[in-house]
């Protein structure tokens, strides 16, 4: 029934755990004032359906299903068998991301697979390049914090950036003190 009730949208109300993410919309402005850096209108949420047989294919029609109601999640599998939703907002508008990726995850925690939830993702870039992020917050529900990755290419990332940044925001959103959580995503 929670399946059912999560394709219909009903009872759905951010949890306590998805309130971080909505205020990344502040942090969005310390990056762009003192970074050049603006949201691209791209994010992801990520999970592991295994263990759950069957309930893998239950997982993405839900994911899929979430957000905007014309514009469908692109659902996607990555090699270390993670499923990725992807979401975007043409006009980058942050706001509409935001509550797009936390209607994914509600969704998702609804339906049963909050325990499977790994991370959500928003994409910042420079303003002269917006095709190509230099940055994105990844916020895990868990802790209920997030951490910048900034990759370089192909050779690993920019450590010194992401620690700038994490000084910046901190008073702006619960940003991960132990370093040794940030993954690269």
């Amino acid at each position: 029934m929670a399946l059912l009730g999560s394709l219909r949208g009903r009872g759905r109300s951010v949890r306590l755990s998805l309130l971080p993410l909505l205020e990344l919309r502040s942090a969005a402005l310390a990056l762009r004032s003192g970074y050049g850096l603006a949201p691209t209108g791209s994010g992801t949420v990520c999970f592991v359906a295994e263990g759950r047989p069957g309930r893998g294919t239950d997982a993405e029609i839900v994911a899929g299903l979430a957000g905007d109601p014309v514009r469908r999640n692109v659902v996607d599998h990555d090699a270390l068998g993670r499923t990725i939703v992807r979401c975007w907002r043409e006009n980058g508008d942050l706001g509409w991301l935001l509550d797009d990726l936390a209607d994914v995850n509600e969704r998702l925690a609804q339906a049963g697979f909050a325990s499977w939830l790994l991370h959500t993702t928003v994409d910042f870039a420079e303003l002269r390049d917006m095709r190509h992020p230099k940055l994105t917050m990844v916020y895990r529900r868990e802790r209920g914090t997030f951490y910048p990755y900034a990759p370089r290419g192909s050779r690993g990332r920019d450590r010194a950036l992401e620690l700038k940044i994490r000084s910046s925001l901190t008073r702006i959103v619960p940003m991960e003190s132990d370093i040794g959580r940030w993954r690269p995503v």
